[in-house]
This record gives structure tokens, C-alpha cells and sequence, in this order.
């Protein structure tokens, strides 16, 4: 009897989120049907749409209601509620949280092909304990919001180019430098304590803004340290090490 239950809960939910959809000629009426639908309960009072672009950055495509964030691009790599459920590939819940100036905030990644597009943003009143639909729902509501993010960001599914790297490319030598720029060290000084030319350096930076898909050095720390491939701070320079012998 539960099952079948269920199984009426998710097709009304599907009626109205494809409903939604069809009646929204942009993104920014999406996230006013979706306040504004049964499903929701009234419990729902804002609505974002975030899309991902190749900085590995979010930018909000489209509002409604109560607002979340500051309006600036946010990394996927910081400790924010976005990233979390972009990278985890999963929703996030918090029923209070700051990026929804202390009201609840629910994140949910919107997926093609298990590639993130972007994530889907709900602001939610303190008085609700958790999203106001069955969290098994959740994978529905983000395939709904990420075929409308696709259809108007022009967006096609691509293969990596072959010139297109992978972590797993990375070498010692490039985690290293990887971690005397999360020190902030610049070239010249990474250069003097791996004992190479700053061409050489210069040379490793590309491939690992490659490897790692970022545009700069601060990217590719966060990345780095969300990926684990850098945990310890560099040895000492050897300048320190030197006075230390002194």
C-alpha cells in the first residue's frame, strides 16, 4: 500500500514539475513556478538556478524570491553549500545557513551524463526540518531544472579534447609546486627550492592548469586540496633551512 502511495506521490510531482516547466519561457519563470507549485509547500521562498562555467565557477542564472548569496561567482572548491552538492553530486541541506542570509538552504546539482551543469538553489523557511518533498525525488527535480539550464545555455555534452589532462597525470614534481603555490611562493622562489629554471616552472604550471582544468594558481590549490592530492604545507625553504644550520 506504501508503494503504491509513493508511486501516486511521484507521478503528481512529476504532473506538476513538467507542468512547471512548460509553462516557464525562461529560467528566472522556472524558479517562480517552482515557489510557487504545490509540491513545494509553502515552506519554499526563493528559488536560484546557478550555472557552471569552465573556471569551475557559479554564477546565478536565475531568481526568484528570498535571495542566496552575495551575487558574486562562487568556487566549487570553497566550503559553500553549492560546492559541496556539485561535487558530492548530491543534495545539501542546511536549516540555517548564511549564503540564505539565516534562513534553510537545500542545494540540488543539476546532472547531464553525470556532468554538472550547475546546481539549484532553495531558500527555506527555518521552520521546516528538511526539503518539503521526498529526498528520493530529489535526482527528478534536478533532471527537470538541468534540461531547462541546458536547452537555454545553448549547452552540448562534448568529449575532453585528447591535449586535455587528468589528475592522475600529475607528477610529484608538479604536486610540489602545486604546494609551495598554496604557500604562496612565487615562481622565482619555486624555482629556487626545486632547483630548476623558472621556465621550467612556467612550463609545469601550464600542464597543471591542464590537468587539473583551472585558469589559475589559486584554483589549482583549492582543487588540489579538494581532490586530497595536497595535504602537508611544503618543506621549509631552504633560505630558512640555512639559517637554521647557521
Amino acid at each position: 500500500m506504501n508503494s503504491i502511495a509513493l508511486t501516486e506521490t511521484k507521478m503528481s510531482v512529476l504532473e506538476d514539475l513538467l507542468d512547471s516547466l512548460l509553462k516557464s519561457a525562461t529560467p528566472s519563470e522556472f524558479c517562480r513556478a517552482l515557489v510557487h507549485s504545490d509540491y513545494m509547500g509553502q515552506e519554499t521562498q526563493g528559488a536560484h538556478l546557478f550555472t557552471l562555467d569552465q573556471q569551475s565557477q557559479l554564477a546565478n542564472a536565475a531568481s526568484y524570491g528570498l535571495p542566496c548569496g552575495n551575487g558574486e561567482a562562487i568556487s566549487i572548491w570553497d566550503n559553500n553549500p553549492l560546492g559541496e552538492a556539485i561535487r558530492s553530486k548530491s543534495m545539501t541541506f542546511d536549516s540555517s545557513h548564511e549564503f540564505a542570509f539565516g534562513k534553510g538552504l537545500a542545494c540540488i546539482p543539476l546532472l547531464r551524463e553525470s556532468m554538472p551543469l550547475g546546481c539549484l538553489a532553495l531558500v527555506i523557511d527555518n521552520s521546516a526540518k528538511h526539503v518539503p518533498f521526498e529526498e528520493e525525488l530529489v535526482p527528478l527535480v534536478g533532471k527537470i531544472a538541468a534540461y531547462l539550464v541546458n536547452q537555454n545555455s545553448g549547452f552540448r555534452h562534448q568529449s575532453r579534447r585528447d591535449s586535455a589532462g587528468s589528475p592522475d597525470d600529475l607528477t610529484q614534481r608538479q604536486i610540489r609546486i602545486i604546494e609551495f603555490m598554496a604557500e604562496g611562493y612565487v615562481n622565482a622562489e619555486i624555482a629556487r627550492e626545486l632547483l630548476v629554471s623558472e621556465s621550467t616552472v612556467r612550463q609545469e604550471t601550464v600542464r597543471i592548469y591542464r590537468a587539473l582544468d583551472v585558469p589559475n594558481r589559486t584554483e589549482a590549490a583549492k582543487k588540489a586540496r579538494a581532490l586530497g592530492l595536497i595535504k602537508r604545507p611544503p618543506p621549509p625553504r631552504l633560505s630558512e633551512q640555512s639559517k637554521q644550520l647557521a
